[in-house]
């Protein structure tokens, strides 16, 4: 044996810790003393024997053998615990050993050995078992008690609770589990406990005692009181909470029966009042009742809006307001007496009840005052003299009624016989008749029984032949001996404040224009009605066509008259049980209940058909069409049901108006798609994926490039080329037609300056960018526009905004003044898809603008369509006439370009000189400098601008010249003035029915006679 192998057998047998050798198979060569004195064991008693069976159970000998197999297989050390018998232990105690092993390698890198160190366990283990058999016995006494116990880990959660919890708050642990503790309160709970909850889970508070309000089955209030106490980790960190709850709710519903019936007695005083005031949650007045005057020699108007305060004794106002502050705080009645200081300046004594009904329709805080100065000097006489105590009852404004037992009167005031229309004297002879009036049978021995206070509403039918409605607070009446006798009823006539709550209700839910229900009443019955049949409802959206007309014509009240006939109409259209409700401007929603889509289709025609009748207003046929979309149940929601109506009816406006439309699948999907293109489109945006291409626009008589329009392009990457025609209307529903016109700004003008620096543009030709009507209301769109040129180094006369015609007169008082803005700092403005719109001329002369850009369907048209040349040689003729630019967009044959130039317009666009282009594509090829060839305009060809445009008629008053030119001079549309005429009985010059292209003929011509020249 070597030195070292010597040293290393010294180690190994002195260790102290437990260390053996194996042999690869698992047997124990050799243990050292430390390892013999561990298991109580001779050396002879474990050499030879396998490490395996030294394990008390299969499961210690089998991990051992696993062991052994993976030290042998990987190379690798590893450890485990196992089990084992202690030899010299008199109890036969077992030992945990944790093995840690290692694989020894010859020289040569053959595996050699097993080196196994042992270490006692036993310790930790037992430590462990103790701690589970503890948790255990405190799992079962929390478990099996009675008292309702629950744990809360550090973020204020349930988690866990015994089943005495759960019965007290009606939930089961599941549903427990993992709740936030506040989420079980009851409304009412002032949330104390749960500030003291924060604290103890924090370690500020190591433990407390609140009330909490619980909400227990059905919702019902569970007063408990919480002990909670804070447990923490070994290491004294707080781990959780321990709560245990107290239920208290009998202890607490004791007393409020004990303050009901305190409150019984301060109501039966309370609504023995005279003056009844409304004020705000400051104090000020807003509402007085009449008798102010009487009680306090005020005007209605001398008060109202005036703080209430203003009149109360200083020396009274202190309690008052804390009075006041109670009430308005918790939402409960209480009474206080103060002076207030009459008209004379006289202080009066006023017992004044308070009582909270801000978040009613009345919406403040209503007070009673009672004039009780006289009460309070007669009060001493009171007992001595019945007859002046008479005489303060017979003037009070509420009624008094005492009765027998048998039901008899025993006394009755004057106010009540007011209220009930008799004379006092005749309530005996007449009783059996004034109790027949009331509306509740056996109104007369509930009065004369009162066994204790109740307050109650009925009708009655008083003589004078009105119902009115009494309000009627009982109580049990005594005689001077302490012995009851009857009953004292204290009687108010409410109907005036009844009518008022009533219409108050009726005017929050309907419409006040047409009476329909509104917008939130309609969805309260909707909702109830998919409730009742979730598969038999239907909804009808109806939107009316063309309803400007009639407002632009006719002015709003004509069309708030039209609104009005076809409510009326719609109701008598449908069943009785069906709702029709006015859901805002022009549109209408229908609800109908047990249908199927067959009698839905029927309803909705039947719609269709009553509107085609015409209306008669201000003696003059109204025609109406409307355009009607139709959803049916089931559906998620009433929100869901309406949207769906509404899609099919934008689907059936979008076909050519005037028919109906069902939501279907293919709607639907529409709609989804139309969602998840908005999710993507603002993607686009941020992420600024989309692109823009440029169309040049060219000068007709030489070819020259003029300007381009920038036009937005997406590719999408699932869809592939999503149309502008498709994304620019989703991006101005949405609210991303700003963000798009941003980007669009700056990237076209930043595009448009490198073009012209690398040479792929002319350097004297503008740029066109659009903008959504919507965006010229954003603050900042002029600096955004001004900033933008000034970065691209462009000339502001160089960058044309374009705005289409319909967008731009939607909000005059907006538009003009933003593109005044614009124009001062000399950007041109252009309109957009001029014809398709308003087309009205009239308004051409206010607008701000320089350019006109005739929509592509009239160029489309202009040599084959006599209409469309009529209307855009009009337009040429009156742009030149005003000082404006034209440009003609859609060109696409020669043949168009050369009438175009004959009539007189300077520029155009289209496919017949270049597609729109990528930048790229620009810079590569050359396609935006031009130029182009020209149009042809032949020596001696002449175009008509007037003559002949009626073939000799000429157009007078009784074709509706007049009306015509009113209408324009007010700046109707062509559309409008055509169907003004029309509708007025005005035919044209050939007896036809007016239409846009002759009412531009006769404008052009005869309002602006400068126009009658040859090309």
């Amino acid at each position: 044996m070597s030195h070292s192998e010597i040293r290393t057998t010294e180690r190994f047998e002195h260790s102290t810790l437990p260390m053996a050798l194996l042999a690869l198979d698992g047997e124990i060569l050799q243990v050292n003393r430390a390892l013999l004195r561990l298991v109580g064991l001779s050396a002879e008693g474990l050499v030879g024997v396998r490490a395996r069976d030294l394990g008390t159970s299969a499961a210690d000998r089998t991990a051992a053998e696993d062991a052994l197999v993976e030290a042998r297989a990987s190379g690798r050390g590893g450890d485990f615990v196992q089990t084992w018998r202690n030899a010299e232990d008199p109890d036969g105690k077992d030992i945990h050993v944790r093995l840690a092993w290692s694989l020894m390698r010859t020289p040569e890198g053959a595996p050699w050995y097993i080196s196994v160190i042992c270490v006692d366990e036993s310790q930790r283990v037992e430590a462990e078992r103790q701690r589970a058999r503890e948790s255990a016995r405190f799992r079962a006494r929390f478990e099996q008690s009675s008292v309702p116990q629950a744990l809360c880990d550090l973020e204020g959660r349930f988690a866990d609770a015994n089943e005495a919890f759960c019965a007290l708050v009606g939930r089961a642990r599941a549903a427990v589990r993992g709740q936030p503790i506040g989420a079980l309160n009851h409304h009412t709970d002032l949330g104390e406990a749960d500030e003291a909850l924060k604290r103890l889970i924090s370690g500020d508070l190591p433990s407390y005692q609140k009330e909490r309000v619980l909400r227990g089955v059905g919702g019902r209030p569970v007063s408990v009181l919480v002990t909670a106490t804070l447990i923490r980790d070994e290491a004294g960190a707080p781990e959780s909470a321990a709560a245990y709850f107290q239920d208290i709710s009998l202890l607490r519903s004791v007393e409020s029966k004990r303050q009901q019936q305190e409150d019984f007695f301060l109501a039966l005083s309370a609504r023995a009042s005279d003056l009844a005031i409304v004020t705000s949650a400051e104090g000020d007045l807003l509402y007085v009742s009449p008798s102010v005057t009487i009680m306090l020699g005020y005007g209605i108007e001398d008060v109202l809006g005036s703080s209430g305060w203003s009149f109360v004794h200083p020396d009274d106002e202190p309690a008052a307001r804390e009075v006041f502050e109670r009430v308005l705080a918790t939402g409960s009645t209480e009474t206080v007496d103060i002076r207030v200081r009459a008209s004379s300046g006289e202080w009066r004594v006023m017992e004044e009840t308070m009582s909270n009904l801000l978040d009613t329709p009345v919406g403040g805080i209503v007070a009673n005052l009672r004039d009780i100065t006289e009460k309070r000097h007669a009060e001493a006489a009171m007992r001595a003299s019945d007859s002046r105590l008479r005489t303060i009852v017979d003037t009070a404004e509420e009624g008094i009624w005492a009765a027998r037992f048998d039901g008899s009167t025993l006394y009755m005031n004057l106010r009540m016989a007011v209220i009930l229309g008799i004379d006092r004297e005749q309530m005996h002879e007449r009783s059996a008749e004034i109790w027949s009036r009331f509306s509740v049978e056996g109104l007369r021995k509930r009065i004369a029984l009162a066994a204790r206070p109740e307050r109650f509403e009925v009708d009655f039918a008083h003589p004078d032949g009105r119902n009115r409605i009494l309000s009627i607070a009982t109580s049990p009446l005594h005689d001077e001996h302490g012995e009851a006798e009857g009953s004292l009823a204290m009687v108010s006539d409410v109907t005036d404040a009844r009518r008022l709550e009533s219409e108050l209700r009726h005017a929050a839910m309907h419409d006040s224009l047409t009476g329909l229900p509104n917008r939130a009443l309609l969805v309260d019955r909707l909702e109830h009605a998919l409730a009742r049949s979730a598969g038999r409802t239907a909804v009808l959206f109806i939107d009316l066509d063309h309803f400007k007309v009639v407002n632009d014509s006719r002015g709003h009240a004509a069309g708030d008259e039209l609104l009005v006939a076809v409510s009326a109409r719609l109701v008598k259209a449908l069943r009785p049980e069906d709702t029709v409700a006015r859901f805002g401007g022009d549109e209408f929603v229908v609800v109908c209940e047990e249908v199927d889509e067959d009698a839905a289709r029927e309803l909705a025609e039947e719609v269709l058909a009553a509107l085609e009748v015409p209306f008669d207003l201000f003696d003059a046929a109204v025609h109406v069409s409307a355009s009607l979309g139709l959803a049916l149940s089931p559906a998620p929601s009433a929100g869901d049901l309406l949207r769906f109506a509404d899609a099919a009816m934008y689907s059936a406006k979008s076909a050519g108006r005037r028919r109906v439309r069902v939501f279907d699948p293919a709607l639907a999907e529409d709609v989804e798609q139309r969602y998840l293109l908005q999710a993507d489109l603002h993607d686009a945006l941020s992420q600024d994926t989309l692109a823009l291409h440029y169309q040049p626009v060219v000068d007709l008589a030489s070819g020259r490039v003029v300007g381009l329009e920038a036009l937005a392009r997406w590719t999408h990457p699932t869809h592939g080329e999503v149309p502008p025609t498709r994304f620019v209307p989703i991006a101005e529903e949405t609210g991303l037609a700003a963000d798009l016109d941003r980007w669009a700004v700056r990237r076209a003008l930043r595009e448009v300056a490198h073009l012209r620096d690398v040479g792929a543009f002319p350097l004297d030709a503008h740029v066109a960018v659009n903008l959504s009507a919507g965006h010229l209301a954003e603050i900042g769109l002029v600096n955004l526009i001004s900033t933008a040129a000034a970065d691209a180094d462009l000339p502001p006369e160089q960058v044309v905004l374009e705005i289409t015609e319909t967008s731009l007169v939607d909000d005059l008082d907006v538009t003009i003044p933003v593109l005044k803005q614009l124009r001062a700092l000399g950007f041109q403005v252009a309109v957009d898809d001029f014809g398709t719109g308003y087309s009205s001329l009239g308004y051409l002369r206010d607008l701000p603008i320089t350019t006109l850009k005739i929509d592509r369907s009239f160029v489309n048209g202009i040599v084959e369509d006599s209409d469309a040349l009529a209307i855009v040689a009009s337009v040429v003729d009156l742009a030149k006439a005003i000082g404006l630019g034209v440009v003609a967009e859609g060109v696409e044959t020669q043949e168009q370009a050369d009438l175009l130039l004959r009539l007189g317009c300077a520029s155009a666009q289209g496919w017949l000189w270049s597609a729109a282009i990528s930048p790229e594509q620009a810079i590569a090829g050359g396609g935006l400098l031009g130029p182009f060839p020209g149009a042809r305009k032949p020596q001696g060809t002449t175009v008509s601008r007037r003559r002949g445009l009626w073939s000799g008629h000429e157009v007078s008053s009784e074709h509706g010249l007049d009306r015509m030119l009113e209408l324009h001079r007010a700046g109707a549309s062509l559309a409008t003035i055509a169907a003004v005429l029309n509708r007025e009985g005005f035919a044209s010059p050939h007896g036809a029915r007016w239409n846009r292209a002759g009412v531009a003929r006769t404008v052009s011509s005869v309002a602006y006679p400068q126009l009658d020249v040859e090309a």
